[in-house]
């Protein structure tokens, strides 16, 4: 124990202590063979000390002189085992500028992506958060939230279908606090992409990357409104978990980037950003359970945001997708009885007056077995089957309407014209 203010006492007396050693006789003035011995070695012990102090002193001092060159090649391993001094503080102006190289191992893995344009998350949130938006819908079915990001500098923004899905109001909320009331321009349910506009200019646009370029296990970040506008502008940090995913969102077979980044409702149409700061992909959806409803999490998709604008052009320039065929029909994936068996078909539900499926002699009921000759079983199968077509090509159709199979002969049309 070192407390100042305890008194130690070394000037007991000798018959105060018993463990004190007992006094012993004077000797003799003089030197003898054993003393002069110690003193030799003492001497000669002292210069090699002050030596090496001379030594170490000299390559600390030197650290920015010219004599360092020289000094540390007396080094084992040379130059490469001289540690710099410290670069902060008072050790600086004693030791002058030399400052350590600055690693990304340094900063905590604030930096992502591993090269030198990577940017950290609070980079990538300053550069890519004014061009998210927040939407806000009300319909007959009442309210509703959502993200987007802004496309361009007059007004037009990205979003999800399913996030202005059936919208009588779309109001849009700035980062810098501005709110426009917006109108769809175009919605493809298909493809989840919407395009809404606001009558705004000088809108700071986002910048978008390319999603064919995307690696697994590269650092993603997204930003968005989870559960509402209460929590606007939410930026969570995760990877690219998997690529080309085939997932069937809202009946329609889609191909999606996998990532773990916090994805929840109010996250739709948001942005997920590379390390660069682009945009790379548009959140859509989230795996909230499993089968046996246990909780699930880090399991979010975005669709590709090369997919993503070639479907906004689209949308932006003529209110529909291009080249898509259409049949004019709605149908439903059903579990029935074929033969002895009971399977998944696909049942018509609805036949469109003046459409492809009802100037071929589809009607309500039928139960579409194969599609090109290619068999069927649920809806995603019959979606992607057709859009192995293009508008104007005729496809075979083979149907079981009441227990007989029929075969029907469609030419296809244009989703949208």
């Amino acid at each position: 124990m070192n407390d100042p203010n305890f008194n130690y006492s070394y000037n007991q007396q000798p018959e105060q202590n018993p463990y004190y050693p007992p006094p012993t006789p004077p000797k003799k003035k003089g030197l003898s063979t054993g003393a002069i011995v110690a003193i030799v070695l003492a001497v000669a012990l002292g210069l090699t000390i002050l030596g090496g102090t001379a030594l170490v002193g000299l390559v600390y001092l030197t650290t920015n002189g010219s004599i360092m060159e020289d000094v540390t090649d007396l080094l084992p391993g040379g130059k490469e085992e001289v540690t710099p001094p410290p670069s902060t503080g008072s050790d600086r102006e004693q030791f002058g500028n030399n400052e350590a190289p600055v690693t990304t191992d340094s900063l905590d893995g604030l930096i992502i992506g591993g090269d030198e344009n990577a940017m950290t998350v609070a980079q990538i949130y300053q550069k890519v958060a004014p061009s998210v938006v927040g939407i806000e819908i009300s319909s007959q079915m009442g309210g509703g939230t959502g993200s987007g990001v802004v496309m361009t500098t007059d007004g037009y923004i990205l979003t999800n279908a399913h996030v202005v899905d059936d919208a009588m109001n779309i109001q849009v909320y700035l980062y810098d606090g501005s709110e426009y009331a917006a109108t769809l321009v175009g919605s493809d349910e298909a493809t989840d992409i919407a395009v809404i506009k606001v009558d705004a200019t000088n809108l700071p646009a986002a910048t978008f990357g390319n999603s064919d370029t995307l690696q697994i296990g590269e650092d993603v970040v997204a930003i968005g409104n989870p559960l509402g506008l209460d929590l606007s502008f939410t930026v969570t940090r995760g990877i690219v978990s998997a690529l080309n995913r085939n997932i069937a969102v809202g009946g329609y077979a889609m191909t999606l980037v996998q990532t773990d980044a916090a994805i929840n409702p109010g996250n739709s149409g948001g942005p997920l950003i590379n390390c660069y700061g682009e945009v790379i992909g548009i959140t859509s959806a989230k795996i909230m359970s499993d089968y046996s409803a246990s909780t699930v999490e880090g399991i979010g998709f975005a669709i590709p945001v090369n997919s993503a604008l070639e479907v906004a052009e689209d949308l932006a320039v003529h209110g529909h997708v291009t080249g898509r065929p259409w049949l004019g029909i709605v149908i439903q994936t059903q579990y029935g009885q074929q033969g002895s068996q009971f399977v998944y078909q696909v049942v018509v539900t609805e036949v469109e007056p003046d459409s492809p499926a009802a100037a071929c002699g589809m009607k309500v009921g039928d139960i579409i077995r194969k599609f090109g000759g290619v068999e069927v079983t649920n809806n995603t199968e019959l979606l992607a089957e057709r859009d192995n077509y293009s508008p104007g090509d005729t496809v075979e159709i083979l149907v079981d309407r009441d227990g007989t199979e029929v075969t029907l002969k469609m030419t296809l049309g244009e989703a949208g014209s």
